[in-house]
């Protein structure tokens, strides 16, 4: 799936350019005889080469020199295949009939109406916003609602050919108009949704996860936050990765949040995906407990998929006890096990690292023999395996929240968590 956003200043340039207006040939009465034929003959050669699109032989049936940028105008690599569609389902709609009684000419100029018919496109597509171009291509197609365009052809005899001479007259232009059409194509991201999360990572900061079915980074995806109902952060940037998008928000001096229930609000396109929800209360950061070994465990840890039976505790190492670090080069995430879990299991476990801005540091590493110590055979002093995953700075890290993604061996998550850099 695609989101696409027709680009209406491009195609406002092009269409423009048949919209200059030019002064109109003065025209006599009372020509009638074979030569009416004629005008007749010539207007349909030119109305038929407009439906058909041909630039080659617009140009040649006028007294242009040439089209300007409305050569440019149908060619289909300038537009996404949605808009190609687009245009072709609205053209296809276009119908012409020549007004015979309306020829006025002499020997030497000539004018005759064409009125056009064609689907109100603005009409049958004002509800706003669609989920799919076949959606929108169903609705013209099935489309009753029609409009007229009368446009006056005016020719000037050369040689034995009538050449059209008001090409720029604005009403060729409106025959067009729809290329300048403004239409964005939202998916349905919401159907696309398969899993969600939201927690209060910290006493000063929220967090939620969505996933999704597919790859959904081509598009632009915020979230609102509220608590008890009221709107405190709007259009926030979610950060990506591949088919799944974090929303963090904390506090801006890093203060406690109110104590209340909150409301993370994903939307793409201004239309609501998900509503997740958690609360704060009397939050406080679980206390770690140090161990002979003098590792400060954090037993208060979520970890799902199939090895999380085997996980006892998690720690950042070298941190201050509240999941924070200053002044570092480098963020480390310890994950301890029961000894029953095997070297097998452990080598395929893999890791990501980024932030809260969708930078990635870590793209997918597998657990390696030197970040284990389960390979080994061996436990601490407390009986546990352990691997440590993070990332290491040439220079001292950015600051701001960081994020680490545990993934079990058949790649379903196995625990998501953060830490802050000041």
């Amino acid at each position: 799936m695609s989101y696409t956003h027709f680009n209406r200043t491009a195609a406002m340039i092009l269409a423009g350019a048949m919209m200059l207006s030019c002064t109109s040939c003065a025209l006599l009465e009372g020509f009638s005889g074979p030569n009416k034929q004629e005008i007749i003959d010539a207007a349909d050669d030119f109305a038929d080469a407009l439906l058909k699109k041909d630039p080659d032989k617009i140009l040649k049936l006028t007294n242009e020199k040439d089209l300007g940028a409305f050569s440019d105008l149908f060619e289909e690599d300038n537009y996404s295949d949605e808009e190609n569609k687009f245009f072709d389902a609205v053209g296809d709609t276009i119908s012409y009939e020549i007004d015979e009684d309306s020829v006025e000419a002499d020997k030497e100029e000539a004018s005759i109406d064409v009125v056009f018919t064609m689907v109100d496109y603005e009409k049958v597509l004002k509800d706003g916003d669609y989920s799919d171009i076949d959606e929108v291509l169903d609705i013209i197609e099935d489309s009753d609602d029609m409009e007229e365009i009368t446009v006056t052809f005016e020719f000037e005899k050369d040689d034995d050919e009538w050449l059209l001479t008001n090409f720029k007259d604005k009403e060729f232009g409106m025959l067009f108009f729809y290329y300048t059409y403004e239409l964005s194509l939202t998916p349905d991201l919401a159907s696309l949704i398969y899993d969600s999360d939201c927690w209060s990572g910290s006493a000063y900061s929220i967090y939620s996860e969505v996933y999704f079915s597919e790859d959904i980074t081509a598009y632009d995806i915020v979230f609102d936050v509220y608590c008890d109902g009221a709107l405190i952060a709007a259009d926030q940037p979610a950060a990506y990765y591949e088919t799944y998008i974090y929303c963090d928000y904390y506090d801006p001096d890093y203060n406690n949040l109110p104590v209340g229930e909150y409301s993370i609000v994903v939307k793409c396109e201004g239309s609501e995906i998900i509503t997740l929800t958690t609360t704060i209360d009397t939050y406080s950061d679980p206390e770690p407990t140090e161990t002979e070994s003098g590792i400060d465990y954090n037993f208060d840890v979520d970890a799902t998929g199939e090895l999380a039976d085997y996980v006892v505790a998690v720690d950042w190492w070298a941190d201050d006890g509240q999941y924070c670090y200053s002044n570092t080069y480098g963020i480390e995430y310890d994950i301890y096990f029961t000894d029953d879990v095997t070297w097998d299991e452990i080598q395929e476990i893999m890791y990501v690292v980024y932030d809260a801005e969708g930078n990635v540091y870590v793209d997918g590493e597998y657990v390696s023999s030197d970040r284990t110590n389960c390979d080994d055979g061996w436990v601490n002093d407390e009986g546990y395996y352990y691997i440590y995953v993070g990332y290491v700075a040439s220079d001292y890290l950015e600051p701001g929240t960081y994020y680490v993604d545990v993934y079990n061996p058949d790649g379903q998550m196995m625990i998501h968590d953060c830490c802050d850099v000041f």
